[in-house]
């Protein structure tokens, strides 16, 4: 009798775990100074390309953190005068008019 037999409902089987990002990060310090070695392989080279990013923000010299801060002000000067010549002058209003033929 097919037509009678009731399944019983699915299991969820759900196991509720707690991240602690702090724990993790510690856990993570200590396997990259040697101290405890239970890290996997992909585990290993993200903590040594993580460790060569930091070593080179931390090689950079006086001169290119000035260059980097004139190319910034320069680039917040240039969209400035942008946003001024486009909003704040009829220049905007012209073009557009004469590309409507108005």
């Amino acid at each position: 009798m097919a037509f009678f037999y009731k399944h019983n409902p699915k299991k969820f089987n759900y196991i509720p775990r707690y991240y602690d990002p702090e724990k993790e990060a510690w856990e993570q310090k200590k396997a990259e100074l040697g101290y405890d070695a239970n890290l996997s392989h992909e585990q290993q080279l993200r903590a040594e390309m993580r460790r060569k990013w930091h070593a080179k923000e931390a090689e950079e010299t006086a001169e290119e953190r000035r260059a980097k801060t004139i190319r910034r002000i320069a680039l917040g000067v240039f969209v400035a005068v942008l946003f001024y010549f486009v909003f704040c002058t009829p220049l905007m209003t012209n073009i557009v008019s004469g590309l409507m033929g108005k």
